[in-house]
C-alpha cells in the first residue's frame, strides 16, 4: 500500500514514497541495517519522512531474534579537527 505524504516541512516540496536503506541505531553500540524501508523523500531536498507503523515495525525488525541475512563489520573512527 502506497502511504500519501504532505509536501516536505522544510522546502514546500513534493514528497514521494521510495524504498531505502535504514542504519537502525539505539544506544551507544547498537546497530542494525535495515533494507527496504517505504519512506516519503522529498523531491527537492531529499529529506525522508517515516510513519509511525513503519517505524514501530523498524523497531520490532531491529530486536529480532531472528537470524539476520548477513553480519557487516564496520569501522569506527573519530572525527579529528584541526
Amino acid at each position: 500500500m502506497k502511504r500519501r505524504y504532505p509536501p516536505c516541512h522544510f522546502c514546500g516540496g513534493e514528497v514521494a514514497e521510495r524504498k531505502v536503506t535504514v542504519d537502525y541505531r539505539w544506544g551507544e553500540e547498537l546497530m542494525t541495517v535495515i533494507t527496504a524501508v517505504p519512506t516519503g523523500v522529498c523531491e527537492t531536498c531529499g529529506e525522508q519522512y517515516f510513519k509511525a507503523d513503519v517505524v514501530k515495525a523498524m523497531d520490532k525488525t531491529a530486536h529480532s531474534k531472528r537470524k539476520p541475512l548477513t553480519v557487516l563489520q564496520v569501522p569506527v573512527r573519530p572525527l579529528k579537527v584541526a
